[in-house]
């Protein structure tokens, strides 16, 4: 499979969800920021921030699932790994407006810190060796900018004809 047939099937696969995602993501926003503005009632905002994350991390290790069926041996390892990194930075995101209502201290916010560089390194070596692993495989990145979808919109009329 192409990885243009590739993107096109996980683009399929994403366009049902897109609103959902969407919301799921306009919410976990809204409730984070609730969550550091109020003070007496942060933790009912933080309730709806938690199953927000929950949502968009059930739905980005689905689609991980969905991909990984167009590679195999490495290449199939390397995209449950790179989606379970996505998923990892959403709910460290998350944990991190938890950590800073509960006032934690420095100690563990250097803690904390060196997790978020572990988890960046680790995303950029996986990242690395995914392309190296299956360069016909497409990231989340190039789903977005690839799908045809955004062919049929009017902005990409608009763009093509300047």
């Amino acid at each position: 499979m192409t990885k243009q047939e590739r993107i096109q099937a996980i683009g399929a696969y994403r366009e049902p969800h897109q609103k959902i995602i969407f919301w799921l993501t306009v919410a976990l926003i809204f409730f984070n920021s609730f969550t550091l503005g109020f003070d007496d009632i942060w933790w009912m905002w933080g309730i709806g921030s938690i199953f927000a994350a929950i949502g968009l991390v059930r739905f980005m290790l689905r689609e991980g699932e969905v991909l990984m069926a167009f590679t195999n041996g490495r290449g199939r390892v390397l995209t449950k790994r790179l989606y379970q990194m996505y998923s990892l930075w959403i709910v460290l995101v998350t944990g991190t407006i938890f950590l800073s209502r509960i006032h934690i201290p420095t100690f563990g916010w250097v803690l904390y810190g060196v997790c978020f560089v572990i988890l960046g390194w680790s995303h950029y070596t996986i990242h690395k060796q995914f392309k190296q692993a299956d360069p016909d495989q497409p990231t989340r990145d190039e789903i977005t900018k690839g799908y045809r979808s955004y062919e049929r919109s009017t902005y990409a009329d608009k763009t093509r004809t300047h």
